[in-house]
This record gives C-alpha cells, sequence and structure tokens, in this order.
C-alpha cells in the first residue's frame, strides 16, 4: 500500500521553517493532492493546522476556499489560545518568582516561543511545568492560594505522582491546564513497571525565553531534544490510527535539530540518527545541513503513519453474555487478535521507536518488540487483581 497522501502532505509539512527544496516538493505534493475535505480536520488532530496554512501561503498555494477558510480559521483560533496560554504562564512565573520557585517550561509554548518563527504555529493543549521534586508541592499550593483548581495530594501519600494538575482561573473565558511534572528515581512506567526516566536529566545551565514582554526558563536544546524523543517514544507506543502520533511532535525535533545541528556531537547520538534518518525521508533537509547531519537520504517508507495491531494499541474485545457471536466465532476473533498482537510492527515505527537502523528491523520486530510485549502481559494481569 502507498502512504496516505494526506499524511504525506502533513508530514512534508513537518517543519518550522521552509526551505527552496522544500518548497519545490510542497507544490509537487499540492499538483496530486486531491483530498481538501478532510485535510484540515486531519491536519487538527496532528497539531499541524497552523503550520500548514503558514507553508501553504508560503508559496501562495491556491487551493480550494472552504479548505482555505477552515486552515485560516484554525490558526486564528490557535493564535488567541497560545496568547492565553503565554498569558497564564506570565502569571505563573511571576507568583512563583516571588517565592523562590523558577520552573523549567516544556514542550509546547517553550518550542512555540524559541524556535518557530510566529509562536501560533505551534498548537498549545497546555502548560508543562518542570520543578525540583521538593519544589513541587509549595507550587502547587501557592497557585491554590491564587485561585487555581487543583486536587491536592494526600497528607499521608508517600509519593508523589509524577505529574500535578492545575486549573487557571478563567481567562478570556478559557482556563488553562497546567501539568506540574517532577523526576523521581523511583518512579515507575503505569506500561511493564521498569523505571519511568521521562524526566530525567537536565542537568545543563537552563537559558530564558521571551514571551511579549515577560520571559521564562528553558532547558538546554540537547536536554529538550532528549526529552523530546522520550516523550515521544513513550506514546508513541500506544498510538494508532486513530490516535496517531502528532506530527507537531517531529516538527519540533526538526525545528530544534536545524537550529543547534552544527553543535552537536553526532558520533555520540546514533540512535538520535536514526529517527532523524525517518524524520528526513517525510520532509526533505536543508541544502546547508547536508554535510552537517550524518544521515542517508532516503525515499518515505509506504508504511509511514501505520501503527501495529492488537493490544496495547487495542484493548482485547469484550462480549456479553447471550451475545450474538457463536463460541467458534469468539475463538476466531480472540486467536486473530493474538495474531496481530504478536505481528511485527511496521518498519518506520520500529526506527524510530527504538532508534535503530535499517539492518536491525528484522531482528527488533521479531524478537525485540514481542518479548517486549510478552513481559507487559503479567504486569497488567497483576493490576487487574490490585
Amino acid at each position: 500500500m502507498a502512504i496516505d497522501p494526506t499524511y504525506r502532505l502533513l508530514s512534508l509539512c513537518a517543519r518550522a521553517e521552509g526551505h527552496p527544496e522544500f518548497k519545490e516538493q510542497l507544490k509537487g505534493q499540492l499538483d496530486e493532492f486531491s483530498a481538501w475535505r478532510d485535510l484540515p480536520a486531519q491536519a487538527e488532530a496532528h497539531g499541524m493546522a497552523p503550520l500548514l496554512w503558514h507553508h501553504l501561503r508560503s508559496i501562495q498555494a491556491e487551493i480550494p476556499a472552504e479548505a482555505a477558510h477552515a486552515l485560516r480559521g484554525l490558526y486564528i483560533r490557535h493564535r488567541l489560545m497560545n496568547e492565553i496560554h503565554t498569558r497564564v504562564l506570565m502569571e505563573i512565573v511571576e507568583k512563583l518568582g516571588k517565592a523562590g520557585i523558577q520552573p523549567l517550561v516544556l514542550k509546547g509554548l517553550a518550542l512555540a516561543c524559541e524556535y518557530y518563527p510566529d509562536p501560533a504555529l505551534r498548537p498549545i493543549s497546555d502548560l508543562d511545568l518542570l520543578f525540583k521534586q521538593e519544589e513541587l508541592l509549595p507550587a502547587l499550593h501557592l497557585l491554590v492560594k491564587a485561585g487555581y483548581k487543583a486536587e491536592l495530594p494526600r497528607a499521608d501519600q508517600k509519593r508523589l505522582p509524577k505529574e500535578l494538575t492545575a486549573l487557571s482561573p478563567p481567562m478570556d473565558g478559557i482556563s488553562v491546564r497546567i501539568e506540574l511534572h517532577h523526576y523521581d528515581p523511583q518512579g515507575r512506567s503505569v506500561f511493564d513497571h521498569t523505571l519511568d526516566e521521562e524526566f530525567l536529566g537536565f542537568d545543563a545551565a537552563p537559558h530564558t525565553v521571551k514571551a511579549g514582554d515577560g520571559e521564562f526558563l528553558v532547558p538546554d536544546p540537547m536536554d529538550t531534544l532528549h526529552y523530546l524523543i522520550r516523550h515521544l517514544t513513550r506514546h508513541l507506543f500506544v498510538a494508532t490510527a486513530s490516535n496517531p502520533l502528532p506530527l507537531k511532535w517531529i516538527a519540533d525535533v526538526i525545528s530544534l535539530v536545524e537550529r543547534h545541528a552544527a553543535s552537536v556531537d553526532w558520533a555520540q547520538n546514533s540512535a538520535l540518527l536514526n529517527r532523524l534518518e525517518v524524520f528526513y525521508s517525510l520532509t526533505p533537509m536543508p541544502e546547508n545541513l547536508l554535510k552537517v547531519i550524518p544521515i542517508r537520504q532516503i525515499p518515505p517508507a509506504e508504511d509511514a503513519g501505520r501503527y501495529p495491531q492488537g493490544w496495547p494499541q487495542r484493548v482485547y474485545p469484550q462480549w456479553k453474555r447471550g451475545g450474538s457471536l457463536n463460541h467458534i466465532t469468539r475463538m476466531r476473533a480472540s486467536l486473530a487478535f493474538i495474531m496481530q498482537t504478536l505481528s511485527v510492527p511496521p518498519a518506520w515505527w520500529l526506527r524510530v521507536y527504538y532508534g535503530i537502523d535499517e539492518d536491525a528491523v528484522v531482528w527488533y520486530g521479531n524478537v525485540v518488540y514481542r518479548m517486549q510485549v510478552l513481559r507487559m502481559i503479567p504486569w497488567k494481569l497483576l493490576q487487574r487483581l490490585m
């Protein structure tokens, strides 16, 4: 099966900055593209609507009026939402700063302000703040005192969750969700009870990023890059066709890499290079970086955008007693589900999730992935009994 044309167009635009080769490829894709009716909804699902609109305008593309109207509307919507998120963030930074607490801003708004020519091009759904472990509860209490809504942990709770949430007072009718994170060296993954290292690192000195009339702290670029990869692969493991890995996360990685490519020690980042080979098969590398980032230029995989089947991407089918399915049909359905669960994932998925090269795909697909899924099953069964 050929790569889906809508996914191909959106993945091609997964970058903050355009360049001549990219624009030529974009014009070529538009010449053959016809799925305009569904494009805005698919772009929004991938967090790509404003960025797609930006790139289409950059080449003065002539597109159907209905699609143009929808994409422009989504851009305006995200611009307003990002402005509200920025105002809430500046309020939080000021309130916590008076208490000597300076969280690091992760992902969305931090990337939007630092790597995108217009912050509105990077949709934001919440604010992600990283705290030192001992600052997490004091920060949450300060926000609650300031009128933010949050469920405070119980006094007898032995270990704080890796993420606490708060909801800001309405601003222009919108309440912003804030996620307060910290790293717990004893924290465990909900997937398989292994150590959860999503927020590990961030050891280098942070720097400030300006947003409007204010500024906030963000991690060192390489710390951010490694975190983005951990976050991306964590969500990739359970992504499905109906809930795909957002292409805006690939745009984040591409955009950060292109800004700092000359200062990266590529010899120490082979897994990153393997992932970038897949990403740059979807959107072309600028000519000035061809000799800087040491990867092959390969065509996009035909299975790009497809995901593993079965569990854990889908839950085991449940049937009601006395239903219309007979015993043999249920057995066949169960066997098909098991076969899907143990089937080999698409090659692009394996390369991005494990950070492997093309030669390792067969081994990781047939052995490593299957062993990983089989190790997860006892833990999930135990969770149901707890």
